[in-house]
């Protein structure tokens, strides 16, 4: 591989940093510069390899996310580590190698990988992709950093930077990592800012009534806070399946390298480099129980999807019910203000559509979709690994993305600035029949279903329909229906 001097500044070796510390974790989550161009000067420090894949699999627009790229970087830079001190790495390679894995962590050489994530099953374009940019960097590095004497052999992709690994078991660690991370710092934060949302408006209407709705018909009254406090109840159980999913995400492949046998690896490689990254990253990674389950499977990311599905789920009904209750402003429910973000009209004068429900719901269609394509790669890997790995990768992080986004947005542009309408609510509540339940242990189920028949066929009161039944008097009634409403709203919560 022809070295490049240009892209290797010296550097004295005593400054070179051998442990992952605070400024590698930075480097490592900070987005390295997504272009599908070359870099500026036309350069390209990518090998053969990576100029096959970009011939025969020249598929779609996908590409690989530089936080997944950044993720690979770091465990070969922890990898390059491990292997020093096993001295399987000369101490100048290592150098070279943690120096070139720094500069492409700093954001220099976001151009140099232009892979598609439609190629093989088991994400080697990519990983050669990654292992040929750092060999070049590397080897630029050694040819500024002689003095004079002897140059060390040349860094080669797979010999050195991919020196006791395997596509299959990088990448599936780096998957691993990612959503882990992603996960800590995208998605439970979008969670929990709904959670503090949706507990505001909670205690703002505890004390506001309205009126229930069981197949889209008139129920009992509950609370206004207590319709909020279901969509709590929903989103604390779905967090809790994320994070309870996550146990296992944390289980990394690596030291597992072609079919979990640990072949070319040292003995406790894995465990080592693990070590590093969990501390790289402060997440609990450790190694999985049983690397050949690890490479051949993707369960724990198919629990993690499943999980995923159920925040969506939960996300779609409250969505839905959002747009139920504001419908209107006329001829529907009525019963709740949404914001009015924009003209939701280009033909109608002031009109408002609820915007914000129908984004969140066609974010929830799409983790459905999404899922399903995690199902079916998981079950589709045969014998000692799974070759459906980079779309596994991608439709995860397309969900946790679109989750997070669409909470965020649904949270501060929706509930946020959601009131309730009190004529309209005040008004059904004095239209709902279904409050003669309340009087069904008094008056027995069949009198109060001729009550509420007679008041919905001649359009009356309940109070009404009550005395022209010959039951009681309208004060009578709406005495005993005030005294019951009043057992039945300090009973419930």
């Amino acid at each position: 591989m022809k070295k490049r001097s240009k892209h290797a500044a010296r550097r004295p070796r005593s400054q070179l940093r051998v442990a992952a510390g605070p400024k590698q974790a930075q480097a490592a989550e900070s987005p390295l510069p997504q272009s599908n161009e070359r870099q500026a000067d036309g350069e390209v420090l990518w090998g053969k390899q990576t100029q096959a894949s970009l011939r025969y699999f020249n598929i779609g627009e996908h590409r690989f996310s530089p936080r997944f790229i950044a993720v690979l970087v770091t465990i070969k830079r922890a990898c390059a580590q491990v292997n020093r001190q096993h001295r399987r790495l000369t101490a100048e390679h290592c150098d070279a190698i943690v120096w070139a894995c720094d500069a492409i962590l700093a954001g220099d050489h976001g151009a140099q990988f232009p892979l598609r994530i439609w190629q093989t099953g088991s994400g080697t374009q990519t990983n050669m992709n990654v292992n040929e940019v750092i060999a070049s960097l590397a080897n630029s590095y050694l040819a500024e950093s002689g003095q004079g004497g002897a140059q060390p052999e040349s860094i080669h992709p797979n010999d050195h930077v991919n020196r006791s690994q395997s596509s299959n078991d990088v990448f599936p660690c780096a998957m691993h990592i990612l959503v882990a991370t992603q996960t800590q710092q995208q998605l439970l934060p979008a969670l929990a800012l709904m959670d503090r949302v949706l507990s505001q408006k909670q205690a703002e209407f505890h004390e506001i009534y309205s009126v229930g709705r069981t197949h889209l018909m008139d129920a009992l009254p509950i609370r206004s806070g207590a319709i909020l406090s279901a969509y709590l109840s929903q989103l604390t159980a779905a967090r809790n399946a994320i994070e309870q999913s996550l146990e296992a995400v944390y289980s990394l492949a690596l030291g597992g390298t072609a079919v979990g046998s640990g072949a070319n690896a040292p003995a406790q490689f894995g465990q080592q480099v693990i070590a590093l990254l969990a501390a790289h990253y402060q997440l609990p990674f450790s190694q999985h129980p049983n690397l050949y389950a690890a490479v051949s499977s993707e369960d724990a990311l198919l629990r993690y999807s499943a999980a995923l599905k159920q925040l969506a789920a939960s996300l779609q009904k409250m969505a839905n019910d959002f747009r139920l209750l504001g419908s209107g402003p006329r001829c529907g429910f009525n019963e709740w203000h949404l914001p009015a973000n924009e003209p939701g009209s280009s033909i109608m004068p002031g009109k408002v559509n609820p915007t914000q429900c129908e984004a969140l719901s066609m974010v929830c269609l799409q983790i459905f979709g999404n899922d399903l394509t995690v199902a079916l790669a998981v079950s589709s890997g045969q014998l000692q690994l799974n070759t459906y790995r980079p779309v596994i990768l991608h439709n995860l992080l397309e969900s946790i993305d679109l989750l997070s986004d669409a909470m965020n947005a649904f949270s501060e542009h929706c509930i946020d600035g959601f009131t309730l309408n009190q004529a309209q609510i005040d008004l059904n509540m004095r239209n709902n029949l279904s409050v003669i339940t309340l009087l069904t242990p008094e008056l027995g189920y069949d009198v109060a279903a001729e009550i509420a028949r007679t008041a919905q066929l001649k359009n009356l009161p309940l109070s009404a329909a009550a005395e022209i039944l010959g039951l009681y008097t309208q004060e009578q009634f709406e005495l005993l229906l005030l005294e019951s409403l009043n057992r039945h709203f300090s009973a419930i919560k």
